[in-house]
């Protein structure tokens, strides 16, 4: 588990270097929250279907695509 973390943590450090990772939050308890900047969802399923953690089966992930607040 821990050698999946790290390689986690640097999948997560190449994407905010090129720009798909605009943020990541904890929740406070396991897991995280994480702003992706990309084309559409389908693209974000690819992505994140790469990380390391999820290759390894080890975690569930759910998309929510977010659209600008209009007001």
């Amino acid at each position: 588990m821990l050698k999946h973390l790290r390689e986690e943590g640097k999948a997560l450090q190449r994407w905010r270097e090129t720009g798909i990772l605009l943020e990541a939050y904890s929740p406070g308890r396991p897991g995280a929250v994480l702003i992706l900047e990309l084309p559409g969802p389908e693209d974000a399923h690819a992505h994140i279907s790469q990380l390391p953690l999820s290759v390894a089966g080890l975690i569930e992930t759910e998309l929510i695509e977010l659209h600008p607040l209009q007001y």
